[in-house]
């Protein structure tokens, strides 16, 4: 929910409950003013009773709103009270204000009870506490539309700036440029962003620098180091023992070459350093990469099943494409059982690369990260797979594993 919304909302439920509040308030107040006044008009009534008993001995009664009789001698009392009296054409009881009183006239005690209707003051209460609802509700209507126009004009260059650093990316190298608001919270906010992405540009860079030292420094002692290996693997001189321990090493020093090399991919990757995009066909790279396996396939006496009549064409960068078939293929041959079978299928816009397995994978959702080896005794270095997932990651494909009469499956598919 956005902000401007939810400031809204709450503050119409605020205004709703000050309104219920304040009409309850003012009906009680009206309806205190209005016994007031009725109290005075029957006050001024019963005076009026009261000066005509003394003139005359006697009243006209107009039942059964005023009552006048004789009592017998008693305090002199004056109450004013609510009552109902029933309507027999309405054919319902009616509210009305009384007063009744005890009252002493030339040595004579009369009870005397006055009775007004409080139908017409209540109307004109409703229709008053309507009048005052209605304005409520319109001064508030107004208010609301007023904060909404006044907060879409201040918040506008907030959301302006949200839209750039939304389109902030590392590939163009640019700090975000943010317009000043003339508001402090969100000018200060814009610069400590301003500075933040900048920073971030210059990690980024620093980063890359490294990783890429890292790889040339890291490279060029390890060949040399593999070439002494060699040179001395081919003296003849050289006892088994020591040629067993020389292998040893120099298999040692090549994986980890392939371990380094690997990690830089993974980095470039990242690091978005592989801009350029092309239209490829997946088909083609696999029936190729499937002639060069084809020496290998054969030693482990593997057999090897295809139905890729369809095309799969993807954007991707063609040597990431490379790789990542290259992986995915090389993965369902270094981890097949000898004499099984290696199945690939394109169908409906869906790559599947299957290969041959005793069991199902112990956790088979660790099987995309880093150095996660299903068999820890294999000499892979467990980064294929991971490699394969950062690839479709970056160019939001969908990859999948599952496991089904006893195959192992990867399923590459184009997300939505």
């Amino acid at each position: 929910m956005k902000l401007l919304a939810k400031l809204n909302i709450r503050y119409i439920l605020y205004s709703l409950a000050v309104m219920a509040v304040s009409g309850i308030a003012i009906y009680f107040i009206l309806s205190l003013i209005l016994n007031r006044e009725l109290d005075e008009q029957l006050s001024g009534i019963l005076q009026s009773v009261e000066s005509q008993i003394g003139e005359s001995q006697s009243v006209m009664f107009n039942e059964p709103f005023t009552q006048v009789r004789i009592i017998e001698q008693k305090p002199e009392t004056t109450t004013f009270s609510d009552t109902l009296i029933y309507n027999v054409q309405e054919k319902e009881f009616e509210e009305y204000r009384q007063i009744r009183a005890v009252k002493d006239i030339k040595g004579r005690y009369y009870g005397i009870n006055i009775q007004k209707s409080k139908i017409e003051w209540e109307d004109l209460l409703g229709t008053l506490a309507m009048v005052t609802v209605a304005a409520m509700l319109l001064l508030t209507t107004i208010l609301i539309l007023l904060n909404r126009w006044v907060a879409k004009s201040v918040w506008l260059p907030f959301y302006r700036n949200l839209n750039s650093i939304g389109n902030f990316s590392l590939r163009e190298k640019k700090p975000v440029l943010l317009e000043e608001t003339g508001i402090t919270e969100f000018d200060k906010l814009n610069s400590v962003l301003t500075e933040l992405t900048g920073q971030i540009i210059s990690d980024y860079e620093n980063q890359k620098q490294f990783s890429e030292d890292v790889s040339h420094e890291l490279q060029t002692p390890l060949a040399i180091i593999s070439s002494h290996l060699e040179a001395l693997l081919d003296d003849p001189g050289i006892s088994k023992q020591h040629a067993k321990e020389l292998n040893s090493i120099n298999s040692t020093v090549r994986r980890f070459s392939k371990l380094n090399k690997e990690l830089i991919l993974i980095s470039k990757i990242e690091n978005n350093q592989f801009v350029s995009v092309e239209s490829t066909n997946l088909k083609d790279l696999i029936i190729g990469k499937l002639d060069e396996f084809s020496e290998l396939i054969r030693l482990k006496k593997l057999n090897s099943e295809t139905a890729v009549d369809d095309d799969f064409i993807i954007s991707i960068n063609p040597a990431l494409a490379v790789i990542l078939v290259n992986n995915l293929l090389s993965n369902a041959i270094n981890h097949n059982t000898e004499g099984g079978k290696i199945r690939i299928e394109i169908n409906s816009g869906r790559l599947s690369i299957c290969n041959s397995g005793t069991s199902e994978i112990a956790h088979p959702e660790t099987i995309f990260n880093r150095f996660s080896k299903a068999d820890p005794s294999s000499n892979s270095v467990g980064l294929g797979l991971a490699i394969a997932k950062k690839i479709c990651d970056y160019y939001s494909l969908s990859i999948r594993y599952s496991f089904s009469d006893s195959m192992h499956i990867f399923t590459l598919s184009a997300t939505s």
